[in-house]
């Protein structure tokens, strides 16, 4: 709004100053003289030769153009160069002088101008100033919806310049939010009805032979589906963003010897190295956690026995890097971030963990990138965010 306010301001001014121009370029020949009381009195007062003199007409020599005007009975002004004008006028054959006076100085229209420019500027401000606090409130609005899905009321006039568009973008934010609590709500029953038989099925597990074959392929297909359930709940929350991300600041030692006792736990077989150096960092916690888990689960499948996880950071950016020594990732490394895209090699996953990893830098205004490792040979994936707030 400022700079449309700027902008009119401009156009006012060269369009006035192009006025003025013209004005003064088309009127410069003289018309009525007036001269106040004042001004003839000083003049008389510091006079001693008569105001007003006589010249035989053939005793004047002007130019044809003014001789003409004042033959039509015109009073002609000239300048004397001395910033004084005289007066001549033709009556009976003489050539009646008149002066000399002072010029008088041209009158100031700076203020007049100014008041002008002002008072447009007001006209248009009162004019522009309702559509432009309805944009700022749908902005607002917007930016808010976009970080946590909410209802929104309708609170635009009808009368308001952008209530077409307020009301459309009212409509179809509703719209979004329905789709995002009926995925949340199918999530949870989804997760419910498939968790009870499985416990069910657990259960009559641990009561018969767990030697058997048929025991072993059940327990197994029973794992499988509890790990796509926990798997499913968290691209469901990642997907409709649950929980805002917001980033804080956080102790590296603190956040580090945390993952290393859980990855210890679900990656038992592997020799996972951490080298970070201590200090703090911006990060959400619980998010980069899930994204390193997926990460390390990941490579878990195609590493033979070593994963190593590098953190560095300076003012501006932090670098988490998750590379290991299998055999690395194909041609489809970038397709693989999709949902529910998985490796032509991939006969065990989901196709969900590197997508939740997408997601999780997405909301940490980073990237995710996937290349070889040149250390350990294996795949390298790479995540970059600011390192503030």
């Amino acid at each position: 709004m400022l700079r449309l306010l700027g902008i009119f301001a401009l156009a006012l001014i060269v369009v006035l100053s192009a006025l003025s121009a013209l004005y003064q370029n088309y009127s410069d020949q003289p018309g009525e003289y007036a001269i106040s009381a004042a001004q003839l009195a000083k003049v008389l007062e510091h006079r001693d030769a008569p105001l007003a003199q006589r010249y035989p007409l053939n005793a004047v020599h002007f130019p044809h153009d003014l001789m003409e005007r004042m033959q039509a009975g015109e009073i002609i002004g000239l300048d004397n160069s001395n910033e004084q004008i005289l007066f001549y006028h033709l009556s009976d054959n003489n050539v009646v002088q008149i002066g000399p006076f002072p010029q008088r100085q041209p009158e100031s229209v700076t203020q007049w101008r100014l008041l002008f420019i002002g008072a447009m500027l007001l006209v248009l401000l009162a004019a522009i100033w309702p559509m432009f606090r309805d944009l700022n409130r749908l902005q607002n609005t917007a930016i808010r919806f976009s970080k946590k899905p909410f209802r929104l009321p309708s609170r635009t006039s009808r009368r308001s310049t952008i209530y077409p568009l307020a009301e459309t973008f009212r409509r179809n934010a509703n719209i979004v939010l329905g789709y995002c609590r009926m995925n949340q709500d199918l999530a949870r029953t989804i997760a419910h009805e498939i968790r009870t038989p499985l416990a069910r099925i657990k259960f009559q597990l641990a009561l018969e032979d767990k030697g058997s074959e048929a025991a072993r392929m059940i327990a197994q297909a029973t794992g499988d589906i509890e790990s796509l359930i926990e798997k499913y709940l968290t691209f469901a929350k990642i997907e409709i963003q649950e929980q805002f991300i917001s980033r804080k600041q956080n102790e590296l030692n603190s956040f580090f010897s945390a993952l290393s006792d859980s990855l210890e736990v679900q990656c038992p077989d592997l020799q996972i190295g951490y080298y970070f150096a201590d200090g703090n960092a911006w990060f959400e916690p619980d998010s980069l956690t899930i994204a390193i888990h997926n990460l390390i689960t990941n490579a878990r499948k195609y590493a033979e026995d070593r994963v190593d996880v590098r953190f560095h950071h300076d003012i501006n950016r932090c670098v988490l890097t998750i590379e290991d020594n299998g055999a690395g990732l194909g041609g489809d490394a970038l397709e693989l971030t999709d949902a529910f895209t998985r490796s032509a090699t991939d006969d065990q996953g989901y196709g969900l963990g590197l997508y939740i990893v997408k997601k999780v830098m997405m909301w940490h205004d980073g990237e995710l990138q996937l290349d070889r490792s040149p250390k350990l040979g294996g795949t390298r994936a790479t995540l970059s965010w600011p390192n503030s707030a």
